[in-house]
């Protein structure tokens, strides 16, 4: 509100400047209008000298024909005459003398007013332009009767108060580059958040197509895990189903023994011990079958399996290896492994017996071991 109220005390201002100098152009161009009307007066009487000269010299040169004339029949009497002759071309030569005085007389005269038409004609393009600023300022022209005097008066004391002003609130030119500076940092800042934008936007649309991706993998996955499932457990003609609540975040398995399509599908606590290691072998196969990791382990999976369910496991997990020899697979079971075929891929690492009625086992404490080691 400061700021606006400065600018227009400036305007002001500029508008009152412009009116005072209008002002004293208007008046100079009085003062010399009437310098050109006491000219043309003065040429005036000039010209109607010079006619009374040309009239006095054709009155001149009538008397000096008449003379001539004369000088022919009186000859003979020339002497008295010859004085009136030489009187006459005094006369002659006194008036062609006022002729050219007031010839030269004109010619100053007129290039004086040819000076002041130039000047006033200067003076009246600067009045133009002078009020052609001032219409920008304001389009109406403001009447003033007070004098110029007053006017610089009027000046000097605004001028005063514009740098008492300025020395409370700081230089205006400063004021305007600081405010120019801000300017430009809130464009740039604009632009920033304009292309921060424009960047969250795009990462909204890759995590949108990525969540659509995953929810796609996820289905595939998941089918894939079924299917593998079903497959395992039908080599034993078992049938069974497993439910994942992606949005519960919760697994649950049903496997029937027999025939799926004859008796329903029964939960794993119903199974028996061999049944129920036989199934969980078959959901472990099917989730290494979704599973991308280098290394594939399983302790004690057939402790409770039956010959025939442990045979069946074994073969299956032997196929799967087969198939994935980019893998390692450490399986760990207190049973007798001697029924593996033999194959340069499968290493058979067997554990001494442990010794029975050992009531604790053959450790040193820690800090015997280091001296030892000294």
């Amino acid at each position: 509100m400061r700021k606006t109220s400065q600018e227009i005390t400036d305007l002001e201002n500029i508008e009152e400047q412009q009116s005072g100098i209008i002002s004293a152009l208007e008046i100079e161009v009085e003062e010399v209008k009437k310098k050109m009307e006491t000219v043309k007066e003065d040429i005036l009487q000039r010209k109607k000298k010079m006619e009374e000269g040309k009239h006095s010299l054709q009155e001149a040169e009538h008397k000096l024909a008449a003379i001539k004339d004369k000088i022919h029949q009186v000859e003979e009497e020339a002497g008295p005459v010859k004085d009136g002759l030489s009187q006459a071309d005094d006369m002659l030569e006194n008036s062609k003398n006022h002729l050219r005085h007031y010839e030269e007389k004109k010619k100053e005269h007129l290039e004086s007013m040819k000076r002041l038409k130039n000047h006033l004609d200067a003076k009246e393009k600067e009045l133009m332009e002078v009020i052609a600023k001032a219409s920008e300022i304001h389009p109406e022209r403001i009447e003033g009767n007070r004098t110029v005097k007053s006017l610089d008066t009027e000046m000097n004391r605004l001028r005063e108060e514009i740098n008492s002003e300025r020395e409370r609130t700081g230089d205006r030119e400063e004021i305007i580059r600081q405010f120019q500076e801000a300017k430009e940092k809130y464009h740039s800042a604009e632009g920033e958040v304009k292309n921060l934008k424009k960047f969250i936007k795009l990462l909204d649309e890759v995590m949108d197509e990525r969540y659509k991706t995953f929810i796609s993998f996820r289905r595939f996955l998941t089918m894939r895990c079924k299917y593998y499932f079903n497959s395992l457990l039908s080599q034993r003609s078992f049938s069974g189903k497993i439910e994942f609540n992606h949005k519960n975040e919760k697994l649950s398995i049903t496997v029937q023994p027999g025939e799926g399509n004859k008796a329903a599908l029964d939960d794993m606590k119903s199974l028996s011990g061999g049944e129920r290691s036989f199934s969980t072998v078959c959901f472990i196969l099917s989730l290494w079958s979704i599973a991308e990791s280098p290394f594939r382990c399983l302790d004690e999976f057939d402790v409770f399996m039956d010959m025939i369910n442990r045979r069946i496991a074994m073969d299956m997990m032997l196929k799967m290896a087969d198939s994935q020899r980019y893998r390692q697979f450490i399986l760990l079971t207190p049973q007798h492994m001697s029924s593996l075929p033999t194959s340069r891929f499968i290493r058979i690492l067997r554990m001494q017996d442990p010794e029975r009625g050992q009531n604790t086992l053959n450790f040193r404490p820690r800090g015997e071991e280091d001296e030892d080691e000294e």
